[in-house]
Order: C-alpha cells, then structure tokens, then sequence
C-alpha cells in the first residue's frame, strides 16, 4: 500500500501539471507530506473530472451525429428504393411503349409501300387518261379545224348564187 502511495506521489509530482503545485508546496513547509498527496490527488481528480466531461461532451456530439446521420442515411436508402422501384415500373412500362411503337412502325411503313404502289398505279392512270385525253384532244381539234374550213368553203359557196 504504502508503495503505491509513493508510486501515485512520484507521478503526481514528476507530471507537468503538478510541477508548479510542488513548488507551491515545496514553500510552504508546513505542510506534512501526506497532505501534498492528498492535494495532487485532488487536483488530479480535478483535473480527470474536467477531461472526463470534455470527453463526454465530445461522445455526446459524436453520438448525436451518428443518430441523425444514421436516421438521414436510412430516409435517404428508403427513398433511393422507393425510386429504385418506381424506375423499374417506368422501365418496364417503357419497353412495353417500344415494342408497341416498334409494331406501329411496321405497319407504318407497309402502309407508305402501299401508298407509293397505289400512287405509282394512279399516276400510270392519270398518265394514260392524259395520253388518251391528248389524243382526243388533237382528233377534235382537227375535226373543228376540218368543220372550220368547211364551213368557210360552204359559205363562200352558197353566197356566189
């Protein structure tokens, strides 16, 4: 027992923060040794106490960060799967819209190649009708020419009598 007391002593006095109070003591020499033990251990217990609470104040904050760190971080997880979800629907949903557009593509395009067959044959239509018009058309027009000229010759004819 007594060698731990000198132990505790020898650390108390060798410490830095003990150095100015053994000094203080040292010029009070009135003072018994046991009562600058008693003194460092009170000042040390002090001085524990202070650092004690400066730690606790520190795990406290450390403590209160983890909570809402780990409340935010659990929200934030709960809503990227909740979107994860929501993103998977709309993929889905997506590819469902590509094929029925890739169908609607389809025919589309069979709709153009018949549009442009049906135009190729109206326009080999129109083109004989045109054909056929012009054909008319210079038959009548010599045929009113023919009539024309008749009908000057008849009336130059029937004038003379």
């Amino acid at each position: 027992m007594k060698c731990c007391l000198v132990l505790v002593a020898l650390v108390l006095v060798l410490s830095p923060a003990s150095v100015g109070a053994v000094k203080l003591v040292k010029s009070e020499k009135t003072r018994t040794p046991m009562a600058m033990v008693v003194q460092l251990l009170t000042e040390m217990k002090a001085r524990i106490e202070g650092d004690g609470k400066l730690e606790q104040n520190s795990y406290d904050k450390y403590a209160c960060w983890c909570e809402s760190t780990m409340v935010r971080k659990a929200k934030d997880i709960s809503e990227a799967q909740a979107k994860i979800e929501e993103l998977q629907a709309l993929i889905i949903k997506l590819k469902a819209e590509i094929a029925s557009h890739g169908a609607e593509i389809q025919q589309l395009n069979k709709d153009i190649a018949q549009n442009i067959e049906a135009q190729g044959e109206a326009k080999a239509v129109r083109d004989s009708a045109f054909e056929e018009y012009n054909g008319e058309k210079t038959e009548n027009e010599q045929c009113i020419g023919a009539l024309e000229a008749a009908v000057k010759a008849l009336s130059g004819a029937g004038a003379g009598k």
